[in-house]
């Protein structure tokens, strides 16, 4: 009796190991954690920093001195969190705006490794680089970014250049162009900190022909910038505002009452003529909005803005992209730790705006997303809590995920 009464326990046991093991190989994981740290470090030079380094360093030489303020520091390791992400080939671009002291790089890369918190290594001439936040590269193998040129320390902020257009040849790691912001692109002290996002719209056949659209959320308007003419002009419109019924979102228990006007621009593939629809929205609204970038391009927006749509309570976006094969929109949704989606030939309202996924402990404020190729990229970075409070350093805090987006759609309003 015994004997019967353990085989059918081992019977039993088989069963549900066995079921439990079905269960987790059918499981879709529908991203993978690429990178993660508990603190950012830094390889330069041939040396790994990975603590505080409390020296002044000039490009001769380093002076060890009692006593100094943090403004006087290399690297303080705290105050390096990263904001904006970029894929090239084997190389993964991370910036760290200067938003606080003793930060040693702001664009930074790594190349794809087997351990998961690697070093960032300044990119090549981006020395003299003062702030970047989210870079972009298009498709004639260039990087672009918009160096704010602030120090954006809270009680010391300092504009040490005046904001710019930068962008590098990734073939040669060259620097092809700087290009400043003239004086009416910039209403005032607060429009540099503004400047946190490119959206780049160009065709391989014409890439002499690019122009770039750059957000403001803090004046909440956007510039537009020709490189065929190498002029800007900034450009205002109400749909770039911050919704007050939208604010008080919160993240990680912590209220967000940050008024982020424009904050994203997504572009989707060019029609006949070579213009597409931009669809972009402030971070502090459940709308979103489209113009075709042929009045982008003119400047004449005031009677062609669309309001495509609402997405529904909890919706706030910061950076979102466009897959063009699935005519999917993919957002950054900080309010439900998510990533959300909208197929862009269906009507915009909640009941077609899909979760791709959501984590309360992964996914917690997304600082960046980034389509490329069939691939979903985003950076998390927990800013809120960095803001509000205090990271626990013994946790990691800091992840870069990617996916295929059809994983991603799957079970969702936006599957086809």
């Amino acid at each position: 009796m015994n004997n019967v009464f353990k085989f059918l326990l081992l019977v039993c046991f088989a069963q549900k190991f066995s079921f439990g093991y079905e269960k987790v190989t059918n499981t879709v994981t529908k991203l993978r954690e690429v990178l993660s740290w508990k603190q950012i470090s830094y390889e330069i030079d041939g040396i790994l920093y990975n603590r505080d380094a409390n020296y002044k360093k000039t490009a001769n030489a380093l002076y060890f001195e009692d006593d100094l303020e943090d403004s006087e520091k290399y690297f303080i390791q705290y105050n390096n969190v990263p904001i904006g992400l970029e894929v090239w080939g084997d190389k993964i671009f991370v910036t760290v705006p200067r938003r606080r002291f003793g930060i040693p790089s702001t664009l930074n890369f790594v190349r794809n490794a087997p351990w998961k918190s690697p070093g960032l290594q300044p990119y090549p001439g981006s020395e003299d680089l003062v702030s970047v936040y989210r870079p972009r590269i298009d498709v004639c193998g260039r990087l672009w970014m918009v160096d704010t040129g602030l120090l954006e320390v809270p009680g010391n902020r300092k504009q040490l250049r005046n904001p710019s257009i930068v962008i590098f040849d990734l073939k040669t790691d060259k620097l092809i162009l700087r290009y400043e912001f003239n004086d009416a692109d910039l209403v005032n002290e607060r429009t540099p900190g503004g400047l946190t996002s490119i959206t780049v719209d160009v065709t391989k056949d014409r890439c002499d022909d690019a122009y770039a659209y750059i957000n403001d959320l803090a004046t909440e308007s956007m510039i537009v910038y020709s490189l065929k003419s190498n002029t800007s002009r900034r450009l205002n419109h109400p749909s770039f505002v911050h919704d007050e019924a939208a604010l008080n979102f919160t993240v990680a228990d912590y209220v967000i009452n940050w008024r982020d006007g424009l904050f994203s621009i997504a572009l989707s593939e060019p029609d006949p003529r070579g213009d597409r629809t931009a669809f972009y929205h402030p971070m502090v609204s459940n709308q979103e909005f489209s113009i075709n970038t042929q009045f982008l391009k003119s400047g004449d927006i005031d009677n062609n803005v669309k309001v495509v749509g609402t997405r529904g309570v909890k919706t706030q976006s910061g950076s979102h992209g466009y897959h063009a094969a699935t005519k999917t929109l993919f957002f950054a949704n900080p309010a439900q730790d998510a990533i959300l989606c909208w197929r862009v030939d269906t009507i915009m309202a909640p009941a077609n705006i899909g979760i791709a996924i959501q984590d309360h402990a992964k996914l917690v404020y997304i600082s960046d997303l980034k389509i490329k190729g069939d691939d979903l990229w985003v950076l998390v970075n927990q800013m809120p809590k960095f803001v509000f409070s205090r990271l626990n350093t013994s946790e990691v805090n800091f992840y870069i995920h990617s996916g295929k987006v059809r994983d991603l759609i799957r079970n969702t309003p936006c599957e086809q």
